[in-house]
């Protein structure tokens, strides 16, 4: 452990309420956030302010993997949306713990549907950025890879009518040095993980919480990865929060000191595409118009210095692909407030007759 981070430790173990952190000034959450929980809800426990200045980097792996956090605490995140069906429940989910999160936008579902990236920014968690189209930065080359999150923060700060966090996440985690540099001279936090649910590779809500259960036994904390484009993790979500709360675990919330300005060149491709995709998804009912990534191997969205989770007979989950001609109006919305082992999730994972 370096010195700044004995110091740190030394902070928090005698009830420090604020202390700088790498570039984060962690704070006790402030009363006016708790004062409107129910009793009995998990709540936040603490607010944990980021100054992005210079590209700072939180999550494994690293020198200090939990620099942001004491034990038993965790970070929400949650990845690839908005996409309604499955953000919105997940959102509710949140509500009724009096919780908050971290949602890793991609640039082309925002534009798909601002309405739900806008809701999600009005309950109070912070919109953060995973590029415009999800592919990995460490493969494409430094001019795709700009344009990739440049683009994909106009198209945020676009949709959602005002500035977003300066908070990045690398698609399927695949970090490029170059990338990394592009962060820094933006200002720009490079956010990774510590959990992984892996709820891309099941459909059943149990078999997420125990993923993410298991792995925070091991390690005490973390910043989870969630997708909230996944059934699995729709369909878990408020089972994991209600053990979350049963085994002591504190959330904290993480929010930026500053904004990041986006560039006028890409602010003028999002406009473009903004106006493009109007026309196009006015053909489309809202419940089809996001596409879930494909996961092939070695791309998976898994930690990348961990093993791969063994014997599970479940196949990755299938592509859902945007909907291009107009259809009937979608079903209602999914029950997604199944049992932690109802397993009918596995066969029928949109709650569809």
């Amino acid at each position: 452990m370096t010195s700044a981070g004995r110091q740190i430790r030394a902070l928090l173990m005698i009830g420090t309420l604020a202390a700088f952190i790498g570039g984060a000034d962690t704070r006790a959450n402030p009363a006016g956030d708790t004062a409107v929980c129910a009793a009995g809800t998990l709540g936040v426990s603490r607010v944990a302010e980021i100054d992005a200045t210079g590209g700072p980097r939180f999550g494994a792996p690293g020198p200090e993997p939990f620099q942001l956090l004491q034990d038993k605490e965790v970070v929400l995140t949650f990845d690839d949306g908005p996409m309604r069906r499955f953000t919105r429940p997940i959102l509710e989910a949140l509500d009724e713990e009096c919780v908050k999160a971290t949602f890793f936008i991609v640039g082309r579902m925002a534009l798909s549907d601002p309405d739900t990236l806008r809701n999600t920014a009005a309950r109070g968690h912070t919109i953060a950025l995973h590029s415009w189209s999800h592919k990995r930065l460490d493969r494409i080359g430094t001019a795709a890879s700009k344009q990739e999150i440049e683009l994909g923060l106009s198209a945020t700060a676009l949709a959602l009518g005002q500035p977003v966090a300066p908070f990045f996440r690398f698609p399927y985690l695949g970090e490029s040095s170059a990338m990394r540099a592009h962060l820094k001279a933006r200002d720009m936090a490079n956010i990774a993980i510590d959990v992984d649910s892996r709820d891309f590779l099941t459909r059943n809500p149990s078999v997420m919480r125990r993923n993410v259960m298991a792995q925070l036994a091991k390690k005490g904390r973390g910043i989870i990865l969630f997708h909230d484009i996944q059934p699995a993790t729709a369909g878990g979500i408020r089972a994991l929060l209600g053990e979350l709360k049963a085994k002591g675990y504190k959330i904290v919330h993480i929010v930026p000191k500053g904004q990041v300005a986006t560039l006028p060149e890409f602010d003028a491709m999002a406009q473009r595409e903004a106006a493009r995709r109007k026309v196009v998804l006015s053909t489309q009912p809202l419940a089809d118009r996001s596409a879930v990534w494909p996961m092939t191997p070695g791309d998976g969205e898994n930690l990348p210095w961990a093993p791969p989770a063994q014997g599970s007979p479940e196949p990755p989950a299938r592509i859902v692909k945007p909907v291009s001609q107009p259809a009937a109006p979608p079903p209602g919305l999914p029950n997604l407030r199944p049992s932690v082992t109802d397993d009918t999730w596995a066969t029928n994972p949109l709650g569809r007759p």
